[in-house]
């Protein structure tokens, strides 16, 4: 059900050697780089950068209506056991090819990668592919390379950079942050079905976006304000690509909420 309107045009980055330096490919429109900043309990942290052009943007793991979401592939590092990648918070944007989540200007998604051997150099080798998109969406592929050592010389100017984009990482149901879901049902409005979703207290309306996974036939819309107040928030979002709403009840839904500065994410059931 997802559209996607690209013009092949790839980059595609000379592999250099691993170095403990930042490991950085840039293009007419982007540029993406690996950084490290420190090692904790066995495991090294690690920050992958994507920096855009004016007005042009880059996509969450779910990319919204139309979009690609980026694609991992560490085949080729050395001594590397796990990465596990952490999604900042996205936006909602709306251009001609309809809505599309993800990030502008630039986005940094913090990496917790573990060793085979903790008392040996880990050496990253990311190949990368995103799209970047303003009128038209550009595919990048980008050739990363990272030797990770147990003494890095951190910069700190990096490492303020990806701590600010750690905060960012949706938080889980039981944070304090922001309220957690207490409902999540199809409802019917006028003739349609919607996804309505209750949070547990107040949350301003036009600060609050929910983002839904977990349904691939299913794409749901910006959510839109029901009931607000100081005990609950009910929410309603539109769903489109499904004939019968009702397969949803009894599944298992992803759902981000982000209000402001905060944000949760939160596996729930459909009622």
């Amino acid at each position: 059900m997802l559209k996607f309107s690209f013009v092949i045009c790839l980059s595609l980055a000379a592999l250099s050697p691993p170095a403990e330096a930042a490991s950085t490919t840039p293009t007419s429109h982007s540029a993406a780089r690996l950084f490290q900043t420190e090692t904790s309990d066995g495991a090294w942290t690690v920050g992958l950068e994507i920096t855009l052009a004016d007005g042009w943007k880059t996509y969450w793991r779910m990319p919204g209506e139309s979009g690609i979401p980026p694609q991992f592939d560490w085949t080729g590092s050395a001594n590397l056991k796990s990465v596990a990648i952490g999604w900042p918070a996205p936006r909602r944007y709306h251009d001609a090819a309809g809505e599309t989540i993800g990030y502008t200007t630039r986005v940094v998604f913090p990496l917790r990668i573990e060793p085979v051997n903790g008392a040996m150099p880990v050496n990253v080798v990311l190949s990368l592919f995103y799209a970047v998109c303003r009128d038209i969406c550009i595919p990048v592929e980008a050739r990363l390379a990272l030797e990770l050592s147990q003494s890095p010389q951190v910069s700190l100017s990096d490492k303020i950079l990806l701590d600010s984009f750690a905060a960012r990482i949706p938080a889980g149901p039981n944070s304090s942050m922001i309220p957690a879901i207490e409902t999540l049902r199809l409802a019917r409005l006028a003739n349609d079905h919607v996804l309505e979703i209750v949070l547990k207290h107040s949350v301003p309306a036009k600060a609050t976006d929910i983002f839904i996974e977990g349904y691939a036939k299913a794409y749901f819309r910006k959510p839109a304000p029901a009931q607000l107040g100081s005990a609950a928030s009910t929410f309603r979002l539109r769903i489109d690509g499904l004939d019968n709403a009702a397969e949803l009840r009894g599944k298992q839904l992803t759902v981000t909420v982000v209000s402001g500065a905060a944000s949760l994410v939160q596996s729930f059931t459909v009622e």
